[in-house]
């Protein structure tokens, strides 16, 4: 079946999803108005038809920003590339672009409008090559008219939803129709995104070549696997204790640290292997997606090149305003540069989870640190059980050995030892030319890489040896 014929079946499904919600609206209106009927019945053909009603109703969807929209004139490169690819493909340019903190980019209208999003962390991921293919793809949904058709399929999907939902509060029976219909509506409507997904893949690699096309989707996958560490690990702590760091110039950071570097590869390259179609995605996998463009012309090599996120002019002026609807409304945040995230942020932090768990630390110095964790498991139940938490062994003690790399944090943060805690580096603690990561130097103690006696003549060297690891 072509794509112009699943696109027609989707609308004739559509059509069809309204036809059924008003014939059952209509049998059961005819049933309330027969003589006789018993209550149990009528208060069931009354609720459904309320129900249904209600659910199917197309109400106005307002539209919500993404994020800032760009001005042609404050970003003249980025919209000069953006000319470039709509000129290639035959597309207008759309009438709004937005930027947003998304490991994604996509393409929608408003009436007439055509709108662009672009998400910042993509384009850090991208080179300026492979962004290109990219929205030579966006584009390609505007050129295979799928922001007309999408908008239709994905309402009467939420008013499947809401059929479904609102009748399931009062009679499983009014929903049987909807289930099955929204279970035969969905897997034909995401069969339909699914291949216009790769009809717009093929456009890109038709106008800018097969292999950056390939390379960009390689380089998505990276990207997210990236992305969703650096936003879990390292920002999320700090906006959770009231700081706002440089967003952007934290995962360039973090991205450019060989040792990510190679973690998010092969954890790429791993998500690449196990995908899966499934019936229900709106997108095929990226192995899928590679594989149908390696039988198309590679074009020219793609090489290495600036990250696309180079267009962009004034990203520090642009980044607070993406933060905004990912906050609470009214929240104030502190601005701190990563450089001080470390003793500003973190430490505090730590200071206050040691202090907690004085009572277990008050016996031992930093040098006796391989005998306290002998106990890590102890320290992870006291930890857990002070937050009315049950963990199994191994996570005790894992909580535990990072209990005392944080108390070692500290006992040397108390004698004048400063720490920096930059994305994608373990935590580091400096002075006088002198460095140590306590959570590393921690952990390789746990594991028994490193036996008591080369341990405290290592600290009597440093002059670290007594320092308490009770919080000052």
């Amino acid at each position: 079946m072509s794509l112009r014929q699943r696109a027609l079946l989707a609308i004739v499904l559509t059509v069809g999803f309204y036809a059924l919600a008003l014939a059952l609206m209509a049998a059961m209106i005819w049933v309330i108005f027969q003589p006789n009927v018993p209550g149990r019945a009528l208060g069931f053909c009354i609720f459904g038809v309320v129900v249904i009603a209600i659910s199917i109703i197309p109400w106005p969807r307002r539209f919500i920003p993404p994020g800032p929209l760009l001005n042609p004139a404050g970003q003249p490169r980025l919209f000069a590339e953006l000319q470039t690819v709509a000129r290639a493909v035959g597309e207008e340019m759309p009438a709004e672009v937005y930027i947003s903190p998304e490991m994604n980019a996509g393409v929608l209208q408003r009436g007439r409008r055509r709108v662009m999003v672009l998400g910042l962390p993509l384009m850090q991921a991208l080179t300026v090559n492979e962004m290109r293919a990219v929205l030579a793809h966006e584009f390609g949904h505007y050129h295979g008219g799928d922001t007309r058709l999408g908008p239709w399929i994905y309402r009467t999907r939420e008013a499947i939803g809401r059929v479904i939902n609102n009748a399931s509060r009062q009679s499983a029976l009014l929903q049987l129709p909807f289930v099955w219909y929204g279970r035969m509506f969905l897997r034909v409507t995401q069969k339909v995104s699914r291949q216009q997904e790769l009809t717009a893949d093929a456009l890109a690699a038709r106008t800018f070549g097969a292999g950056a096309m390939m390379e960009g989707l390689r380089a998505l996958a990276r990207g997210s696997v990236a992305w969703a560490g650096y936003w879990r690990n390292e920002v999320v702590p700090l906006l959770e204790a009231g700081f706002q760091p440089p967003i952007a110039e934290g995962f360039q950071r973090f991205i450019n640290e060989p040792q990510i570097n190679q973690e998010v590869e092969k954890a790429a390259e791993q998500l690449l292997k196990e995908g899966r179609t499934d019936p229900y995605d709106s997108h095929p996998p990226d192995s899928e997606r590679i594989a149908a463009l390696a039988s198309m012309p590679a074009g020219p090599p793609d090489g290495t090149g600036p990250p696309a996120a180079t267009l962009v002019d004034g990203i520090d002026a642009i980044e607070p305003f993406l933060l905004i609807g990912m906050l609470n409304p009214g929240i104030q945040m502190r601005r701190i540069t990563w450089q001080d995230a470390g003793s500003v942020a973190l430490l505090p932090g730590l200071r206050d989870r040691v202090r907690r768990q004085a009572h277990m630390l008050r016996n031992y110095s930093v040098g006796w640190l391989p005998e306290l964790l002998k106990y890590a498991d102890r320290l992870g139940h006291s930890e857990a059980g002070a937050a009315s938490r049950q963990l199994p062994a191994d996570q005790a003690r894992s909580l535990g050995v990072g209990l005392a790399g944080a108390a070692f944090a500290v006992a040397l943060a108390d004698h004048g030892w400063t720490a920096e805690s930059l994305p994608g580096r373990p935590v580091a603690m400096r002075r006088d030319g002198a460095s140590l990561e306590p959570f590393v130097e921690v952990n390789r103690l746990a594991r028994g890489e490193v036996d008591m006696p080369a341990w405290q003549q290592r600290c009597t060297d440093l002059g670290i040896r007594d320092y308490s690891l009770t919080p000052a």
